[in-house]
């Protein structure tokens, strides 16, 4: 928005003020020229735009105008239209805070814009020019963000996105888009009319092809705030499904299908679920949301419009053509087809009532009548109609005064307001998304006796008269025969599913076989586009199978490969064009989802189109159809197909088996392909031999184990880096090939990852595939990827981790030759190990491997040899210490060290007395991808199984197998023994809550089970607590020995320490004089003596 200059503004005020003077003064309320002059000077002077300070004025032109429009005055059409265009122009902010403070004055100039489209007998030419304002002011005058910018929008958006926003929300306060598309299902039922001839128009255009042409504006504005998910609401509610149904059938050549197929693809993405529910709903039909079935009522609004109805067709029975309600009767604004938005003042004259409700030119069967005067919301004209209304009344001949009444409401007016207010609401019953509507019309119309072709939606209902008129105006100019006669009441509310599965099976028909330009297939595509949608739906699924529309489908999914079909689909349509291409792989999405009806699964499967999906995936020579695509159409045509059978095969086992489905997997799988496609294949196996069981046996014999092991071999640990909770960590150089020839590049996390799940499901209770996987070097390949688990980051979880775990679980495991083969190999030390240092939450896994492992004694050796090579640790320490971490967070031991909760010993004391950070918050920086993953980790392995599969071991170990514990071990175990009895204390607990919760009384033998099994629990956990006190006594005696031993060397040290330091005080202590006389004399002999004998010696030598 611009600025604008004070004087400038001051002068388009009183203009603007003269301007309402002159339609309301009593002298010039009749001089329609001048009015249409200053109308015309007043846009050249604002052709800019207006300012929002002068909004309200403004729309009391309008409203002033428009009403002088319905009285018949022809000269209003060219400056209404130039009026409404400039409000196209961005609105002008005379100060900084306009835009902000004045945004209601908007909306109700939208409101009355409103007017215009829910009016009938408009002029074509200014309903026109009101779709582009709206679709100009929807797209931010030009400047709409696209998606990216509107999908990651900010609450403090700035520039054109903020505009948009704001605009788009301005929209959807005034309620015009219920306006539009009482104006567009208008359009609709001219489709009905029957052209007539030049001659008996007089030249004149024809009303109904006037009519027709609008639709193309409508639908632009409509899809112009089709992109806000609020908007598409609105549309839904009021009634868009039923227009853009009965838009559909005009045909691909249409200057509407493009734009009906985009509406309806962008319903369909912003409110899916409201667009889905209202397909099977009852709703009104095309005649009731002309007449305002659409349009939203207040609190009251139904009622009132009902008795306003009645009273005016008592008016017309009782013949009162001058009318005698008295002054003000019906002189409320009243929306074009009954629908009433808001109530003004009664008018004070008569006159005033004649132009609120219309002369006697209304048509029957069109809603309002041509002199009524829809409501505006909020309306600012009300205090100046009554001067216009008397001034034009003189001129009119009718009697001024007040109270001569008021002319009596028109018999469509009030059939109008009676049949609007019957569409307001639901049908009693009727929900959202209940199909049982849409089975009945199904069943009428297979009742029928010429099929689907024998009852026509629209057929049989009445046809509505336009509105006819001459200069240029879609009025009403001539006499209604039968004043007094009631219309023909509109037909029943009925879903428009079938409709719209008729009208857009019927487009793409048409499109298939004659659409052969560019603009006809991007129209096609995007239809399939939107047929695929709307598939999701069952009810549309139905109805699509019904009119036959698959049957065109299967013909474009499955030809030229299995021959053609001139008849549903055309040569031209069957091109390696980019939209060709595109054609085929939107065509197999839709087949597949409709696959999932019986019918068309059977129709599917006897064209053959398991057979050509297949030929996409076969690595030998291509087909000759294949080989018509370039290599990179091949790649994208080849991930469909795979994607497509993944969901197919397990509805048609048989048929796949038939194709040769599971020898061409195989042979794509063993042939180095791409990862992309790698993975897509494994994904399509897992899913096969999770659903049809049978088919393990047969893959199983064909060689697949050692294909699956040679792609889970071909790795080093985690792709590229541990943790990625399953996504694609990198690629190393190359693309993906040599997988199974063990050069090339390594393959991606997620290719091992479902080459792991394929071999869990295969080998799962399946003994004969178990030893192929051991004679294939299964378990040497699967315990290699266990020791490779050591490079992941322990603080994430990996789901390929739990994939490798899952596998030897259930492929090495069970089989006791690969079980001791997986022992000696040193799996019971990779598996401690992992257990010690990898991710908390693969220990539940870990602990069930090894609880199954153990069930055969001769492993036993193996657990208790096992130290850590942390902290020398053994297998028993380790559990325990597992089992510590979850007690100390459930409180289960006190701090003495025994159960701190006798009566519930699971439960503890009832909160944490530790407390650790969830998953989700110490790691709340991952993607959200990643938080999904671990939630659903999380979610599965909890922590009671964790508790459970240690009880598991040690009973398989035995209790007292392990005398290497010290007695504060022993207590732990203690409790771990009884772990079994705690929980079924637990049980007899919870039954019995919850038969206080739902006031079940047991019978006697029931409450004494209960109480009975209770005490034991109780009575157990004091005699655990009274061993483990004796435990715990004995191991405090044995640290008080260990104790007193210590400090008595401690006293022993002392005692020598002190001795230590006698002795050498006593040596540096100083002698007396005497004692160093004697010292000194001692040492004067002993050094004489010495000294004489050396001599001697010396004498002696010579």
């Amino acid at each position: 928005m611009t600025q604008s200059m004070g004087g400038a503004a001051a002068g388009a005020t009183v203009e603007l003020e003269k301007l309402i003077a002159l339609f309301t003064g009593p002298n010039s309320a009749d001089l329609y020229d001048r009015h249409v002059a200053a109308m015309q000077r007043l846009c050249r002077n604002n052709a800019a735009g207006f300012a929002i300070r002068d909004l309200p004025k403004v729309q009391q032109v309008l409203e002033l105008s428009v009403a002088l429009l319905k009285r018949g005055s022809t000269g209003f059409v060219e400056p209404l239209c130039e009026l409404v265009g400039t409000f196209s122009k961005p609105f002008i902010r005379r100060t900084a805070t306009d835009e902000f403070k004045m945004l209601n004055h908007i909306t109700s100039l939208l409101m009355t814009v409103g007017d215009i489209f829910r009016s009938p007998g408009m002029p074509p030419q200014l309903v026109a020019v009101a779709a582009q304002t709206i679709s100009t002011f929807a797209n931010a005058y030009g400047n709409r963000p696209n998606a990216l910018d509107l999908a990651s929008q900010h609450v403090e958006a700035e520039g054109p996105q903020r505009q948009y926003l704001t605009n788009q929300g301005l929209l959807g306060k005034s309620g015009v888009v219920a306006d539009v598309i009482v104006a567009l299902a208008r359009s609709a039922l001219a489709d009905r009319e029957p052209p007539t001839s030049p001659s008996a128009r007089g030249g004149a255009p024809d009303p109904a092809e006037q009519a027709r042409a609008l639709a193309a504006p409508l639908l632009t504005a409509l899809l112009a705030v089709s992109y806000n998910a609020e908007s598409c609401t609105a549309m839904v509610e009021a009634g868009v499904l039923q227009c853009i149904a009965a838009l559909l059938g005009r045909g691909p050549h249409a200057d509407t299908s493009g734009a009906t197929v985009e509406l309806l693809w962008n319903l369909l993405e912003q409110a899916p679920a409201l667009a889905r529910a209202a397909l099977s709903r009852s709703l009104p039909s095309l005649e009731a949301l002309a007449a305002g079935a659409g349009l939203p009522v207040p609190a009251g609004g139904k009622a009132s419009a009902r008795a306003n109805g009645e009273e005016a067709a008592e008016q017309q029975r009782n013949g009162s053509q001058d009318g005698s309600a008295g002054a003000g009767a019906g002189a409320s604004f009243s929306g074009g087809g009954g629908g009433s938005r808001s109530a003004l003042p009664p008018m004070a004259s008569g006159a005033g009532s004649r132009l609120v409700n219309g002369s006697r030119l209304g048509s029957p069967g069109g809603g309002a009548g041509i002199g009524s005067i829809p409501v505006s919301r909020g309306s600012v004209a009300a205090s100046g109609l009554s001067g216009i209304a008397e001034g034009s009344a003189r001129g009119d001949g009718a009697s001024s005064d007040a109270g001569a009444g008021s002319e009596p409401a028109s018999p469509s007016r009030g059939a109008g307001h009676d049949d609007g207010s019957d569409w307001q609401q639901l049908p009693d019953g009727a929900s959202a998304g209940s199909g049982s509507v849409y089975e009945a019309a199904v069943s009428l119309r297979a009742s029928s006796p010429g099929g689907a072709s024998a009852l026509d939606e629209f057929g049989e209902e009445p046809d509505i008269r336009p509105l006819r008129g001459g200069g240029g105006l879609a009025m009403v100019a001539e006499e209604s025969s039968g004043y007094g006669s009631e219309p023909p009441p509109p037909p029943p509310d009925a879903p428009v599913v079938q409709a719209l599965a008729d009208a857009l099976g019927g487009l793409l028909r048409e499109l298939l076989l004659n659409g052969f330009s560019k603009a006809d297939k991007e129209l096609r595509n995007d239809c399939m586009l939107v047929m695929g949608l709307l598939l999701e739906d069952a009810a549309f699924a139905a109805a699509a199978s019904y009119s036959g529309v698959f049957e065109a489908l299967i013909a474009a999914g499955t030809c030229p490969e299995l021959g053609s079909a001139p008849a549903l689909v055309a040569n031209y349509a069957l091109s390696t064009d980019v939209l060709d291409h595109e054609l085929r792989l939107l065509v197999w999405a839709a087949l597949v989802q409709g696959c999932l009806r019986p019918e068309v699964l059977e129709q599917a499967v006897a064209s053959g189109l398991v057979r050509v999906l297949l030929l996409y995936v076969s690595p030998g020579e291509p087909h000759p159809a294949v080989r018509r695509w370039n290599s990179d159409q091949l790649a994208t045509l080849r991930s469909g197909a795979l994607s497509r059978l993944h969901t197919l095969s397990p509805l048609c086992p048989e048929e796949y088996e038939r194709a040769g489905g599971p020898g061409t997997l195989l042979a794509f799988a063993g042939s180095s392909p791409g990862a992309t496609h790698l993975e897509a294949a494994l994904r399509h196996l897992h899913r096969l031999f999770s659903m049809v069981p049978e088919t393990r046996d047969a893959l199983g014999s064909a060689g697949i184990i050692p294909v699956l092991l040679a792609v889970v071999a071909d790795t080093v640990g985690s792709g590229g880096g541990g943790g990625t909770m399953g996504h694609l960590a990198g690629e190393r150089a190359g693309n993906g090939h040599g997988a199974l020839t063990g050069v090339g590049s390594l393959q991606p996390e997620p290719v091992r990852h479902f080459a792991l799940l394929c071999l869990t499901a295969l080998c799962s209770v399946h003994a004969e595939n178990q030893r192929r996987l051991r004679k294939a070097g299964g378990v040497g390949v699967l315990l290699g990827a266990l020791e490779k688990l050591r490079g992941l980051d322990p603080l994430l979880p990996a789901p390929y981790a739990v994939a490798v775990l899952d596998c030897i679980w259930a492929a090495v495991v069970p089989d006791r030759k690969s079980a001791a083969k997986l022992l000696v190999d040193g799996g019971m030390e990779a598996l401690l190990g992992h257990l010690e240092q990898g991710n908390k939450s693969h220990r539940p896994i870990v602990l069930r491997v090894l609880s199954d492992l153990l069930e055969n004694p001769r492993s036993h050796p193996f657990f208790h040899d096992w130290q850590s090579d942390l902290n020398k640790q053994t297998a028993a320490h380790l559990l325990l210490s597992v089992w510590m971490e979850e007690d100390s967070l459930r409180g289960i031991t006190g701090p003495d060290g025994m159960l701190a909760n006798t009566a519930r010993p699971l439960a503890g004391l009832g909160k944490r007395t530790k407390w650790l950070p969830p998953e989700n918050v110490a790691y709340g920086n991952m993607s959200p991808a990643k938080k999904e993953t671990l939630s659903i980790m999380l979610d599965a392995l909890p922590s009671e199984i964790v508790l459970a599969k240690i009880y598991g071991i040690f009973k398989v170990l035995g209790f007292d197998a392990c005398p290497y514990l010290d007695p504060a071990d022993h207590a732990v175990l203690a409790a771990v023994e009884k772990y079994a009895k705690f929980r079924q204390g637990e049980v007899w607990r919870a039954i019995q809550a919850q038969f206080a919760e739902s006031g079940v009384k047991p019978t006697a033998p029931d409450r004494a089970r209960l109480e009975s099994g209770i005490e034991m629990s109780e009575s157990l956990a004091a005699a655990v607590r009274e061993a483990q006190a004796r435990l715990l006594g004995r191991a405090q005696e044995g640290q008080r020995a260990a104790e007193a031993r210590l400090f008595e060397g401690m006293r022993q040290q002392a005692r020598l320490e002190a001795e230590y330091r006698t002795i050498a005080l006593q040596e540096k202590t100083p002698l007396t004089l005497a004692e160093m006389r004697r010292a000194k004399e001692q040492k004067s002999s002993m050094l004489k003596n010495s000294l004489q004998s050396f001599q001697f010696q010396h004498g002696e030598d010579d």
